[in-house]
């Protein structure tokens, strides 16, 4: 039988809570049809002996090639009609998911869509971001208004956002082919934006539908690139290609002088 979804993820170094990831799926979508295929992106645990026994399609890399080009190779080889990209620390909780991919299938102006983010202790966690704009910066770093930074809807009904996260995001093949896939110039962060922006341009919508939640082990698949102090310099090189280089440095600049101004006031 034709898999409904391609659920797609990509790893590296993450072998236990892949395999926990690929777990929950297994036991919540039983008499659902679906693929999964796993993308090792040239690990040096134990990820590719942990997941040969499983029964996913499995991609070995000899190399990082980033999260937008695993992906790709992924969906290039997809059997079905609509992908799930999903982060490898990702963990469903339940059947939502096909309420969600319904909900896809049914409203044709919907570019892409993503569920609820939840902590492991089940509390909510943000996923997604407004217009990434230089005004809206200003408006939260300098006036206290939460404009910029990613959130969490105020809603139980499925909405329309500007920006959804890539950890947990599905996508029509169609659409997918029609925006060109995932932009291969970044190579971590920032590329669901890109993705986001795209859909945008062909004039269909981004959907956050909270009925569908999923537990996110935040941060794992990166934690290896960088020490917890220097996290946030990851983000600069997609950041300059996602806003060009004036926007980048001028939002940075309203960041840190607001961030500065903040503190001495609070003195």
């Amino acid at each position: 039988m034709k898999p409904l979804i391609s659920i797609i993820i990509p790893t590296w170094n993450t072998a236990r809570v892949t395999l926990k990831c690929v777990k929950t799926i297994q036991k919540h979508l039983k008499n659902f049809p679906y693929e999964i295929i796993i993308i090792d992106n040239g690990s040096i645990d134990n990820t590719v002996k942990l997941l040969t026994p499983t029964s996913v399609r499995l991609i070995k890399n000899k190399q990082n090639l980033g999260f937008a080009t695993a992906n790709n190779q992924a969906a290039k080889i997809a059997k079905s009609d609509y992908f799930l990209f999903l982060n490898s620390d990702m963990e469903l909780i339940d059947q939502s998911l096909i309420q969600m991919f319904a909900y896809l299938q049914n409203n044709k102006n919907i570019g892409c869509i993503g569920p609820k983010f939840l902590n492991p202790d089940m509390t909510s966690q943000a996923s997604v971001f407004p217009s990434q704009t230089i005004a809206n910066a200003f408006k939260e770093f300098w006036l206290g208004q939460k404009t910029y930074s990613k959130y969490t809807p105020k809603t139980k009904s499925p909405c329309p956002v500007e920006y959804i996260s890539g950890g947990a995001l599905l996508i029509s093949k169609s659409i997918f082919n029609q925006i060109g896939g995932w932009n291969e110039k970044y190579f971590f962060y920032y590329e669901d934006l890109d993705l986001c922006r795209a859909v945008h341009r062909l004039n269909r919508q981004v959907y956050y539908y909270p009925k569908c939640r999923i537990i996110h082990r935040h941060g794992f698949s990166g934690q290896s690139l960088a020490d917890a102090k220097n996290q946030w310099r990851r983000l600069i090189p997609s950041s300059i290609k996602f806003h060009g280089y004036f926007k980048h440095y001028l939002i940075n600049f309203i960041i840190w002088s607001g961030q500065k101004w903040q503190k001495l006031f609070q003195k």
